[in-house]
């Protein structure tokens, strides 16, 4: 597998031009190198040419992305025709994910050069659709969406236990994936829900009221009394509480599905405030086990492990040709990749906060860590996603 044959720290570009001790082989046991006779070491024999094509391509990589680190461009700009040269959005797995980082790692030069640092930009209308599009088949063809939205519904139905009326804000509802399941919950209890509200943000109207549609024509189907409100824009951005339309005995709920595709929140202060305004019970954020902020290469060095394994489990699960596996890694796992290497200043701050930051920002503001769940199969925690980080008003720290 490509993630084996990565390595857990930032020499790992040293590692692979002069293995010295040890190595790991695609999908294989690591070789010792080392000489048992005190004879001179060996050179390791590859199971086959992808190998250590593969090998040579993450050192490159990695050799980049240090020399970005340290603003060494001309040295960064000389490899990336190598890179570029050894690896194929339609190859093996490292040729695949080499490719994407290859793209990321020419913009960031590029904009290192020029001294310009972009923000996270809004997408087109069109962008936006073959990123649902994307987003859906991703859902279709692995079990980690799912897996989140499963557990967050738990944490969600047990925070509404004894509640008649339910109001859940989602930051960014997209296509509402996640809500028919929680739909299912409810409908399954023997105590039912007088009113169940959601108001779904997002930067599309028309998207908004065709899921809006589309959660009423499913709450309708199970007899959950349910109402859909739809608000463009983002939650940081609200500045007129009324905007959300929270009635009196509601039980509030905040979910957010974190991604680095676009910026959801806004100004994150602003979010913040505002839920100290409003005192959910609970906010559940799906997140990726992967960091938005420190150095440039600490979090290069991390987003290569965590996409690594994301490609190989792509790339063990559907054949070579395959459509979908393209169209999610080009259309969502290449975006997230760009944003997360060519996207922020030159001190390496994010220009977004992950939900790490989130949850050490809203300690301040008066909501304490209720917890922490992760994946609990061994063969998904092994890609590192972290399904959600649960918080709840805490009446101490905020009152």
């Amino acid at each position: 597998m490509l993630h084996s044959l990565l390595t857990t720290t930032t020499t790992a570009t040293s590692t692979a031009n002069n293995p010295s001790a040890s190595m790991t082989s695609a999908g294989k046991r690591p070789v010792d190198l080392s000489p048992t006779d005190g004879s001179d070491p060996v050179k390791p024999q590859y199971e086959s040419d992808s190998d250590a094509t593969g090998l040579r391509l993450l050192g490159l990589l990695l050799q980049c992305a240090e020399c970005v680190a340290v603003d060494n461009l001309d040295d960064a700009g000389q490899l990336l025709p190598e890179i570029a040269e050894l690896s194929s959005p339609f190859g093996s797995s490292a040729q695949r994910v080499g490719a994407y980082f290859a793209d990321a790692l020419s913009a960031r030069v590029i904009s290192s050069y020029l001294g310009t640092y972009s923000p996270l930009t809004p997408l087109s209308k069109s962008h936006h659709q073959k990123l649902l599009n994307a987003l859906q088949i991703y859902n279709s063809i692995t079990p980690l969406i799912k897996f989140s939205h499963f557990t967050a519904n738990q944490a969600i139905q047990q925070a509404v236990d004894g509640a008649d009326h339910v109001h859940v804000i989602d930051l960014d509802i997209m296509q509402g994936l996640q809500w028919p399941g929680l739909f299912h919950i409810l409908a399954s209890k023997s105590r039912k829900l007088k009113s169940f509200r959601i108001t779904g943000l997002g930067s599309s109207a028309e998207l908004l009221s065709s899921t809006g549609q589309r959660l009423a024509e499913f709450a309708s189907a199970l007899s959950i009394p349910f109402q859909f409100q739809p608000l463009e824009g983002k939650i940081g951005n609200v500045t007129d509480l009324n905007q959300l339309d929270i009635k009196m005995g509601e039980t509030v709920i905040v979910h957010w599905m974190h991604h680095c595709l676009y910026d959801v929140t806004g100004s994150d202060l602003g979010a913040l405030r505002l839920f100290t305004l409003i005192r959910p019970k609970l906010i559940t954020i799906v997140e990726q086990d992967l960091s938005h902020g420190g150095s440039f290469l600490g979090r290069f060095v991390e987003a290569l492990h965590y996409y690594s394994a994301l490609f190989d489990a792509l790339g063990d699960g559907l054949g070579a040709e395959s459509v979908e596996r393209h169209t999610v890694e080009q259309q969502l796992l290449g975006c997230e990749i760009r944003n997360i290497v060519a996207v922020g200043g030159r001190n390496g701050r994010r220009v977004h906060s992950g939900g790490g930051e989130w949850v050490l920002e809203a300690g301040v503001e008066g909501f304490v860590v209720a917890h922490r769940l992760g994946l609990a199969a061994d063969g998904l925690a092994a890609l590192g996603v972290r399904c959600n980080v649960t918080m709840k008003w805490s009446p101490i720290l905020g009152s």
